[in-house]
Formats: structure tokens, C-alpha cells, sequence
């Protein structure tokens, strides 16, 4: 089980701290597919690297748990998370291009994370590195390769097969489809789905692109300003979405049976991290605010709904 328990993290920059991350908590069961969702600039991505405490300065961690099987994964020394690492927690990059590095092979930099954190010879290494290519569909002849060689979808494989490099309990995958096209991008995420079923881990799925959780996730969560505001079964978040952020994203999502008329996207903008928030963070573009929302903020609420629970932030319930 890997669960984050009231983590709150931010980044301190001339004077102020833009509080990224706000007393976020989530549970992930074994053998999840748990998405996470929200608009460019919510703090999903610092949420994880938060959680996996590998956010850099400026980033700050100020508090919270993070729980690996009931494990503290932030109170550990950097020693023995190098060695966590990979082996049962691990993450997929943003930007492939970027957390590949240019002027190594391939076979090489992957090799690297076994030989120097996990003690396997050199032709050990290489054969495993073989073996996970190949299992996500890269041939061996391509280990001799630099990622310039690569096409884009090939070297965000080369990242998901890095990933899973020590068969990891939780991959977490921070937007790992982002600048492919759409074609590319269903053929990677119908692998990652095979490959989760065939390793048998947990997964962690950060996007923008809600429509993606709903097709993929078992379980979601909607954030929005640093703050989770809705957490439930993805099918049931879909067909009847509670909190009105999570409403106004399904409502812009574009569809070839919806009039261009139809369409309704989510007024205002979102508020500013560095100052502090009065009341509920959504007031200000939410459709039915009232008096309450300015002044108390909503707390995350559990509500039966059908036989499945859901977890909301919003004074309406």
C-alpha cells in the first residue's frame, strides 16, 4: 500500500512561499490504476515529486507522511532510498527527451541505475535492460542507440522500461504521454495497461487530460489549487461528478456527438499560491458560491452515493 497522508509542500521564491501542495492525503491499494487530474498549475507534479522526495530547491517539503507498506518514505536517509528506489518505487518523467541523457547510450544509462545502486554486474545489467526493452517493445539492436536516435514514443518506452527496470510495487507516471501525438499516445498507454496487468503494480497516473483517467483509472482524484477536492471510482466520477470543478472539466471535454454550442469552459483563472486562501479556493469561478464558500472552507467530506463512497471538498453537501 502506498498512501500520503496531510503532505504540504511549496517553493520559496523572493520573499514568498507558493504553497504548491495543500495537506493533500490519498491511499493507493495494490494493483491500482489511481489517477490524478487537474488543469496546468494545480501541483500534481510537485505532489509527487514531494512524495517521492525528490523535489529540489526551491521546492520545500513542510509536512506530512508519506507510507510505503507503512514505511515513512520521507524520514528515510537518501542511502536507503537510493536503494528504494526503482526496486519498489519508481517514476516515469515528464519529458522523456529530457530525463534521457543525451550523450550516453541507452544501454548504458539504464544499466547504470542497477550496477551503481543495486550491485549487478555489468552483463547482468545489460541482459535485464535487454529483457525490459523488449517487453515494451524496443529490439535489442536499439540498446546501442542515443536518444536523438529515438523517435519520441520510443524514447518515452525506453523511460517506461527504465521504470520498471527492479519490477517496482508503485510506478508512478507524471504525464508520460505529453508532446505525442495521438496516435503514439494510445499505443503507449494501451502498453502501460498491459504491462500493469503482466507485472502486476500499482500505478500512479498524473494528467491534465482528464478523459485519459476515465478510460484507464480504477479509482481518481480531482485537484485543484494544491488541494484534492474530489476522490472516488473513476466510472462513478464520470457519470455523475459532484463537486463543480470536477462538473466544469467533464463539460469542456469535447465529444463528436456535442454541438459546438454545448460547450462550456470554466470562467475566471486560477488564484495565486503564494497568498493565502480565504474560504473555498474555487469560489471565485464557481457557479453556485454563496456567502459560506468566501468565509469557511469546505473540508473533504465522505458521502454514500449507490453503494460507493466519495470523498468531496465543497459546501453544497
Amino acid at each position: 500500500m502506498f498512501e500520503i497522508k496531510e503532505l504540504n509542500a511549496g517553493y520559496e521564491f523572493r520573499n514568498r512561499f507558493v504553497h504548491a501542495v495543500r495537506n493533500v492525503s490519498l491511499t493507493v491499494e495494490e494493483g491500482d490504476f489511481y489517477g490524478i487530474a487537474g488543469e496546468s498549475g494545480c501541483g500534481k507534479s510537485t505532489l509527487v515529486l514531494a512524495a517521492l522526495k525528490l523535489l529540489k530547491k526551491p521546492g520545500k517539503i513542510l509536512s506530512g507522511q508519506v507510507l510505503l507498506d507503512g514505511v515513512d518514505v520521507l524520514s528515510l536517509p537518501d542511502e536507503t532510498l537510493r536503494k528504494i528506489r526503482w526496486k519498489r518505487l519508481s517514476l516515469v518523467t515528464q519529458s522523456s527527451m529530457n530525463s534521457l541523457n543525451p550523450v550516453k547510450r541507452i544501454k548504458d544509462q539504464m544499466a547504470d541505475v542497477l550496477i551503481r545502486n543495486h550491485g549487478f554486474s555489468k552483463s547482468d545489467a545489460y541482459n535485464l535492460v535487454k529483457e525490459k526493452l523488449q517487453l515494451v517493445g524496443i529490439t535489442a539492436d536499439r540498446m546501442e542507440s542515443y536518444p536523438h536516435q529515438l523517435s519520441g514514443g520510443m524514447r518515452q518506452r525506453v523511460v517506461i522500461a527504465m521504470a520498471l527496470l527492479l519490477s517496482p510495487s508503485v510506478v508512478v507516471m507524471d504525464e508520460p504521454t505529453t508532446a505525442l501525438d495521438v496516435v503514439v499516445q494510445r499505443s503507449i498507454l494501451q502498453q502501460i495497461e498491459e504491462l500493469r496487468k503482466k507485472e502486476n503494480f500499482s500505478t500512479i497516473f498524473i494528467t491534465h487530460d482528464i478523459s485519459l483517467l476515465f478510460e484507464l483509472a480504477s479509482k481518481i482524484s480531482i485537484m485543484y489549487a494544491g488541494e484534492l477536492v474530489e476522490i472516488g471510482l473513476a466510472r462513478d466520477v464520470y457519470t455523475r461528478p459532484m463537486h463543480p470543478y470536477t462538473k466544469g472539466l467533464i463539460e469542456a471535454l469535447p465529444s463528436i456527438s456535442k454541438d459546438l454550442d454545448s460547450y462550456k469552459s470554466i470562467p475566471g483563472r486560477p488564484v495565486d499560491l503564494a497568498i493565502p486562501i480565504q474560504g473555498c479556493p474555487f469560489k471565485e469561478r464557481c457557479p453556485y458560491a454563496f456567502e459560506r464558500c468566501a468565509v469557511e472552507k469546505p473540508q473533504m467530506r465522505y458521502i454514500e452515493l449507490d453503494g460507493n463512497g466519495r470523498w468531496v471538498s465543497c459546501h453544497l453537501y
